[in-house]
């Protein structure tokens, strides 16, 4: 990498040892790399067993989180949230900003 990204790596971690940061980056580097230079029938591999395996989780995750509406409702710790979301739907909808947003486009396409 040139100095410049040196730099402005040090200016936003606001530290001068980026030495780690920056390997890590190579080395992601190079993996994104590697894996453009396989084959078309290996990324398409890769691809199912990723899919294969999102599939399996899920289904892992499915039958250890049911999650209704009551549990939502009766649930303390979610009570106040739900409310909290309730409201702002409420106060959007009251309030008018969801028509302002919604004709804004048109505006902004008739001052140009």
């Amino acid at each position: 990498m040139s100095s410049f990204h040196v730099s402005a790596l040090q200016f936003y971690r606001r530290t001068d040892d980026v030495s780690n940061d920056m390997e890590e980056m190579d080395t992601e580097f190079q993996q994104k790399t590697s894996v453009r230079k396989k084959s078309k029938p290996d990324v398409e591999k890769l691809a199912a067993a990723a899919d294969n395996d999102a599939v399996e989780e899920s289904k892992t995750a499915d039958d250890s989180a049911t999650f209704g509406l009551s549990q939502l409702l009766f649930t303390a710790e979610l009570r106040r949230p739900l409310f909290v979301a309730c409201m702002l739907q409420v106060i959007q909808q009251f309030s008018g900003i969801n028509a302002v947003s919604f004709c804004s486009a048109g505006h902004y396409d008739t001052t140009r």
